[in-house]
């Protein structure tokens, strides 16, 4: 993570992962999850604090987590389910789980069908924010497998010259071990800037770099600038 998206130090408090794990567990667990899918969605969140991916770590993403579980837009205990599969495919109905933690078990089904044929892709439908998309391609690489991961979002980017939203900041991620040296990661937004990072930035009071987002008629904003108000910008692809 760039040090002008880091919080600032006056701000920085400094906890272990054992004890950030358990507390992330814990609030995943009053907001009514089972033991296994509060502590796998603390796992997606500090190890994307580990990783310098805090656009996606507990800080930035755990409030908007509980919100969503507190007005009902999430379901703590989804009955989710595979629809249809083949030996090498799965469709998944989320049933409006979060997406952090079906996301894990969408993977585990992939890696198992691999082994068995070779391939494994399995979509979900029907449920939240996925998160880093990272996380689930390493999955396959601990898995000693070659993996991908990716999601749509809804339409926050201008096309090349437009001036209307057309396209989401669609993320997508690909990871592969690599013998004896640390797995090969790659995990960004198909966005000149992330929307979370967006956000990080808000929060941080750090400048935008220039060409990242336009004014609200898509004319590019080519100077550094603070994040503006939710509708006053549009962000570049």
């Amino acid at each position: 993570m760039l040090d002008r998206f880091k919080v600032p130090k006056e701000d920085q408090i400094v906890i272990t992962e054992e004890s950030l794990r358990r507390t992330v567990t814990a609030i995943f667990e009053k907001m009514g999850l089972v033991p296994e899918d509060a502590a796998n969605g603390a796992d997606v969140l500090v190890t994307a604090d580990l990783r310098g991916v805090e656009t996606h770590g507990v800080s930035n993403k755990m409030a908007d987590y509980v919100g969503l579980y507190t007005d009902g837009s999430l379901n703590p205990r989804p009955d989710w389910r595979i629809e249809r599969e083949s030996p090498g495919t799965a469709v998944i109905d989320g049933d409006h789980g979060l997406g952090i933690i079906i996301g894990s078990k969408a993977m585990d089904i992939a890696i198992e069908k691999a082994r068995k044929v070779g391939v494994g892709i399995v979509t979900v439908h029907n449920s939240g924010h996925l998160g880093a998309v990272g996380h689930f391609a390493m999955q396959a690489a601990e898995a000693d497998m070659v993996g991908m991961c990716g999601t749509a979002t809804g339409a926050s980017i201008l096309p090349t010259f437009g001036a209307e939203t057309r396209m989401g900041t669609n993320p997508i991620s690909i990871a592969a071990p690599a013998r004896e040296e640390p797995p090969l990661l790659f995990d960004a937004a198909t966005s000149a800037i992330a929307g979370n990072k967006f956000r990080l930035a808000a929060r941080g009071g750090a400048d935008l770099l220039p060409g990242g987002i336009s004014s609200k008629d898509g004319t590019p904003i080519m100077e550094p600038t603070q994040p503006p108000s939710a509708g006053e910008y549009h962000m570049l692809p």
